[in-house]
């Protein structure tokens, strides 16, 4: 190696090494709201929802927390590879939803295999596969991507298939029912018992007449309720 090749490597060498040691990755996390815990590899690293991180090559585990009381708040949990001087944009949508409708409308909305709704129905962008479904028509899946309406037209599939009973407004009104007035035959029976012994303990007609009165009105809902049960064991069988 000759000396004008040294001279050229003295000085350009250490250019190179400043260089390399100025890149570094660099992880910018956004998100819609400010209620927000972000979590690296199991420590806190910011509660207001953003954060810029620099981070040497390797794999991370992040999590997002929304800040919320409610039950049903959101969490988004993620492993990201960073190496060579990468520049990662990651933004977590919380509160954004797509309003996804249908042509026939009131079509059945899964993800995975949970029923989440009927169309017209906003859905929350965490959701990335869905499925549409309606009796008589071909099933559809989509995937959200975006915050903007999607409306979805349901292919006819030749014959109109009659909705299962358990899944009709009438099912859930008559099992509703059936419960408020069994409910009602055991409160007013109890009643009448107690108006019962207290009239056999004070020999008080006025306790024979409420235990009457009683008798009466757990009879006719017990008879309501015979009717209503009897109707959706004949739903089932006629199914």
């Amino acid at each position: 190696m000759n000396l004008s090749t040294k001279i050229i490597l003295f000085f350009i060498l250490p250019v190179f090494s400043i260089l390399a040691q100025d890149c570094h990755n660099v992880l910018k996390i956004n998100s819609d709201i400010t209620e927000a815990n972000i979590y690296l590899n199991d420590s806190l690293v910011s509660d207001n929802g953003k954060i810029e991180l620099e981070l040497q090559d390797g794999e991370y585990i992040l999590v997002a927390n929304e800040i919320s009381d409610r039950w049903n708040s959101k969490s988004f949990s993620d492993t990201i590879s960073i190496s060579g001087c990468e520049q990662k944009n990651i933004y977590y949508y919380f509160k954004t939803e797509t309003l996804l409708e249908s042509i026939p409308e009131d079509a059945y909305v899964f993800a995975n295999d949970s029923l989440i709704g009927f169309t017209p129905l906003k859905v929350p962008n965490d959701f990335r596969e869905l499925r549409i479904t309606k009796p008589g028509y071909l099933e559809q899946k989509i995937f959200l991507s975006e915050n903007s309406p999607k409306l979805v037209k349901l292919d006819f599939n030749g014959s109109i298939k009659s909705e299962p009973f358990v899944n009709t407004t009438m099912f859930k009104v008559l099992t509703g029912s059936a419960i408020v007035l069994g409910a009602v035959t055991a409160y007013f029976k109890l009643e009448a018992d107690d108006k019962f012994d207290e009239y056999r303990f004070s020999g008080n007609k006025k306790f024979l007449d409420e235990t009457n009165r009683y008798d009466t009105i757990s009879g006719i809902s017990l008879a309501l309720f015979q009717i209503n049960f009897g109707y959706i064991i004949y739903r089932f069988l006629a199914e």
